[in-house]
């Protein structure tokens, strides 16, 4: 089959073929095509009650080389038609048709919460609380939408008195603050669908460096994700409309808390700060 054939088309094509399993996946396909970018074959596999043989051969079967295959062309789909732009317009008719309202998009977002939570690894969580305890300094990096989480992360860890370095933006001076990393440091990296060259490039010199890293990220089979040693997986809500940000920050408050809870220093750090105007002989009026 053709490279150029939709996902869509090749999976009608072949569709009277399958087996009842492998319609199970079609079907799913056919009904969401974008929520296949972003998962394992044991992951949909499991989601939709077939092995994970099942889903591999099931790429096959419609004329992909392996489920890997399958799984970027969509992620190169998703990039090509779903720009943030869409995605806004396409929530936008939502609302202005009536399909959705001020009460269903707050549900959303709490749905999006509930299943967020049942998606963060616990064991991963705990690998990424020992990694930035251990660290002489965090490097946070994330570029668009995703530096509002940076700056989040910074002032709760520089409260802490945790040693922080934000990298956003870009050109030289992205790359020249990444240089001061060490095998000592961590660098914690934010992005999601489309994330940026830059952070990928960040991972790659990060891992052939030995220095440690965490991703949050949108799946565990992510760009992003391949390339950290340990990943935080935020859901964000249906790919086509405008992505929350919710379960990325509910994420981080959480790491946060941790953090406090396995070291009194960083309360003590955080108790400091109402020491600020008496140890600077500050007098309440500046």
């Amino acid at each position: 089959m053709e490279r150029d054939m939709t996902i869509l088309d090749r999976v009608r094509e072949v569709y009277p073929t399958l087996t009842k399993s492998q319609k199970l996946i079609a079907d799913s396909i056919l009904e969401n095509w974008e929520n296949i970018a972003f998962v394992s074959p044991k992951e949909l596999g499991a989601r939709l009650g077939v092995s994970e043989t099942t889903v591999i051969r099931f790429a096959r079967s419609i004329g992909y080389e392996s489920f890997t295959d399958l799984r970027q062309h969509s992620q190169d789909l998703i990039k090509e038609r779903l720009t943030p732009a869409e995605k806004m317009s396409a929530t936008v008719r939502k609302i202005k048709s009536g399909e959705t309202s001020l009460e269903r998009l707050l549900t959303a977002e709490v749905e999006n919460l509930k299943e967020g939570i049942s998606r963060v690894s616990s064991d991963e969580f705990y690998r990424a609380v020992d990694l930035i305890e251990g660290a002489k300094r965090v490097f946070v990096t994330g570029q668009g939408v995703s530096e509002s989480l940076c700056k989040f992360l910074e002032f709760r860890f520089r409260r802490m008195q945790i040693d922080t370095r934000v990298v956003t933006g870009g050109g030289k001076s992205f790359y020249e603050t990444l240089l001061l990393m060490n095998d000592r440091d961590v660098l914690f990296g934010i992005g999601f669908f489309r994330c940026s060259q830059d952070i990928l490039r960040a991972f790659d010199y990060a891992r052939a460096r030995a220095i440690p890293t965490i991703a949050l990220t949108h799946s565990t089979v992510s760009e992003l994700a391949l390339r950290s040693d340990v990943t935080l997986v935020a859901n964000r809500g249906p790919v086509p409309l405008l992505n929350s940000l919710v379960v990325p920050m509910a994420i981080l408050n959480v790491l946060i808390l941790y953090l406090a809870e396995r070291d009194e220093e960083k309360l003590k750090a955080l108790k400091k700060l109402d020491e600020i105007p008496k140890i600077f002989g500050l007098n309440g009026k500046e």
